[in-house]
C-alpha cells in the first residue's frame, strides 16, 4: 500500500511538472551556426527559472578561432497573464551567466593599439561573467504546445583573458608589467533572438 502511495505522488508529481516545463531552440542563433538551447521550469504563476546554454566550435573565422561557451541562470517575472488566461507574455528578469571564449575581441570592443594584438590569426583566451536583465515577450501559436519567445539580454560582462599571436605565443598587453591575465569590464547586449519553445 505505501509502495502504491509513493509511486502515485511520484507520478503525479512529474506530471505536473513536465506539464509546466518548455523546452526551447534558438531559431536566430541557428542561422548562424551557433546552437542555444534552454529549459524554462515554471515556478508559480508569474515566475519562471530558465536554464540556457550556447556555444561556437568555429577553427577559423577571419584567421582567428571563435569559439565560445555561455550558460545562464535567469529568474522570470510575468506581471500580466494573457487575457485573464494562464498564458504568459511580457516578462522581464534578472540573469547571471558565465563563459569561456577562445577569439580575437571585434575592435569597437577593444581598445588595444598595438597593431601585433590585431593581426590575423591573433586571438583572445579567457572566462567572463555576466550580470544583468533580459527582457522580452512570448508569441503564442495555433499549436498549443508551440510558441515563440522574442528576447534580448545584456549588462555587465567582466572577463580575464591571456592574448595570443597566430603562433600561439602569449602577447603581453603591457611588456613592463607581465601579468597573469589581462582584465577587462563591457556594458554590453549579449544575448538575444527568437526561441521556438515546446511545453512538455
Amino acid at each position: 500500500m505505501f509502495k502504491k502511495l509513493i509511486c502515485s505522488i511520484i507520478l503525479v508529481a512529474s506530471s505536473s511538472i513536465s506539464a509546466q516545463t518548455e523546452l526551447k531552440v534558438n531559431l536566430a542563433s541557428a542561422l548562424l551556426l551557433v546552437p542555444n538551447i534552454g529549459i524554462e521550469v515554471q515556478l508559480s504563476e508569474k515566475f519562471g527559472y530558465q536554464l540556457d546554454t550556447s556555444a561556437s566550435f568555429f577553427d577559423n573565422i577571419e584567421g582567428s578561432p571563435f569559439q565560445t561557451i555561455q550558460i545562464f541562470n535567469e529568474l522570470r517575472y510575468y506581471p500580466k497573464l494573457k487575457e485573464g488566461k494562464n498564458i504568459r507574455s511580457f516578462f522581464i528578469g534578472p540573469h547571471v551567466g558565465y563563459g569561456m571564449f577562445t577569439l580575437r575581441i571585434p575592435k569597437f570592443i577593444t581598445s588595444i593599439v598595438d597593431t601585433e594584438l590585431k593581426e590575423e590569426g591573433s586571438y583572445q583566451s579567457g572566462r567572463n561573467a555576466y550580470y544583468g536583465i533580459t527582457i522580452g515577450k512570448k508569441i503564442p501559436l495555433k499549436n498549443e504546445k508551440l510558441n515563440l519567445e522574442i528576447f534580448f539580454g545584456g549588462g555587465t560582462s567582466q572577463s580575464n583573458y591571456k592574448y595570443y599571436n597566430k603562433l600561439g605565443n602569449r602577447i603581453y598587453e603591457n611588456p613592463d608589467i607581465e601579468k597573469d591575465f589581462n582584465q577587462s569590464g563591457e556594458e554590453l547586449i549579449y544575448k538575444g533572438g527568437l526561441m521556438l519553445t515546446y511545453k512538455l
